[in-house]
């Protein structure tokens, strides 16, 4: 092969090279910005879930769209802050820090936790508000899917999937730990 085949080669790869970065690249951007720039979960699907189920009319689909774009804006804020109180409570690692402050910098983090959990029990609360009788009565049982769609799926589960036997009330095969049917605890040797 004579230098310049070899080199012709070289210049493909490399350029072959840079392409593939800049598509890495720009496609690590574009995952970012849909991560940060959307609400957690399926929003637009879950209006549209909403206004099926539970049969809203176009007035009531308005409403909940501004109430979704408030809650968005919220818990927006709200994990702004709670990101920022993690990170300050995970530099004290940094310290030599008493277990009382550490505590007090704990509960900093965890506060937006339920103040997370307090805002989307509002925002339900505002829905459930805009509803007709007929439409209250089918919110209750709908919400609880709702809260199945938008809440991170489990390790090993995929998103709304049923809940693991055993768990949530569910009935477990065998008797509970305890009870007659199990084999014996090992002799003490």
């Amino acid at each position: 092969m004579s230098y310049f085949n070899r080199n012709q080669w070289t210049t493909i790869a490399f350029l072959l090279l840079i392409a593939l970065n800049i598509i890495s690249l720009s496609t690590l951007w574009i995952m970012h910005e849909r991560e940060t720039g959307r609400p957690a979960g399926n929003q637009p699907a879950l209006v549209d879930f909403l206004v099926a189920e539970l049969g809203l009319d176009s007035v009531q689909k308005k409403q909940l769209i501004v109430l979704r774009d408030e809650h968005r804006q919220n818990m927006q804020t709200i994990r702004r802050k709670n990101r920022d109180a993690k990170n300050a409570f995970f530099d004290l690692l940094q310290e030599d820090i008493s277990d009382t402050a550490l505590a007090a910098a704990a509960k900093e983090a965890a506060r937006y936790d339920a103040e997370t959990d307090m805002l989307t029990f509002r925002h339900f609360q505002q829905i459930r508000a805009l509803c007709n009788a007929e439409q209250k009565i089918k919110f209750e049982s709908v919400i609880r899917q709702v809260l199945r769609m938008m809440a991170p799926p489990l390790p090993g589960r995929p998103q709304g999937g049923p809940p693991p036997p055993g768990r949530d009330g569910e009935k477990q095969d065998g008797p509970p730990p305890g009870e007659e049917g199990q084999a014996p605890p090992p002799p003490h040797q």
